[in-house]
């Protein structure tokens, strides 16, 4: 018998620019949410000087909340990934101290979403409010471990200080994902009732 021939087709062109764009569009994303987070905009001034923001707005979090519940699986965690470390890099801490807590934030939301209604505003609010409920929790209690600077020295001034801004950022939160999702073709998703759909 003759050797068979084994041909590999490469993806349609349309294919690998949508795939590049929904990577481009994220990092625009990570590259506007940045500073907005370093410079605490819309923060709440706090302490005798006011030069200890709270509460304050999440929003390197809230982009990988977004990215947890609505894009493809993979893309969630690694999108966690990359904004934990632009969130240590903000605050001069070593790769890994913010990141790891998100990225298993991420991959919890990843797990359950199915089982939500993604669209819904109110259910928006929760799961954003819970995802950072949950990396407060984990940020204090990663920091103890590997012992990373505290918010207050201790863990539960720095859980409740990180939690203060879960509420906040939460109740932002449906608002931004609307935006975002009004641009279903570069974000390369799009959302109808519990699932999404991805698209390009």
């Amino acid at each position: 018998m003759g050797a068979q021939s084994i041909s590999v087709r490469a993806p349609p062109l349309s294919a690998t620019i949508a795939f590049s764009m929904r990577w481009i569009t994220f990092f625009i994303l990570l590259f506007f949410m940045y500073p907005l987070q370093i410079s605490h905009l819309g923060a709440w001034p706090h302490g005798p000087h006011g030069n200890d923001p709270w509460p304050a707005l999440e929003y390197l979090p809230l982009l990988a909340v977004f990215y947890a519940l609505f894009a493809a699986d993979n893309a969630g965690a690694i999108t966690a990934l990359c904004c934990g470390l632009a969130y240590d890099i903000g605050n001069h801490e070593f790769a890994g101290t913010s990141m790891i807590p998100l990225a298993l934030v991420a991959l919890l939301l990843i797990r359950i979403r199915l089982s939500i209604f993604r669209e819904h505003a109110l259910s928006q609010f929760i799961m954003t409010l819970l995802a950072i409920f949950t990396f407060a929790f984990l940020s204090a209690l990663f920091r103890g471990l590997i012992g990373a600077p505290l918010y207050g020295r201790a863990f539960w001034p720095h859980f409740l200080h990180l939690a203060g801004n879960a509420l906040y950022t939460a109740l932002i939160a449906p608002a931004v994902f609307r935006l975002f999702l009004r641009f279903p073709k570069l974000l390369g998703f799009s959302v109808h009732g519990a699932r999404a759909h991805r698209l390009g």
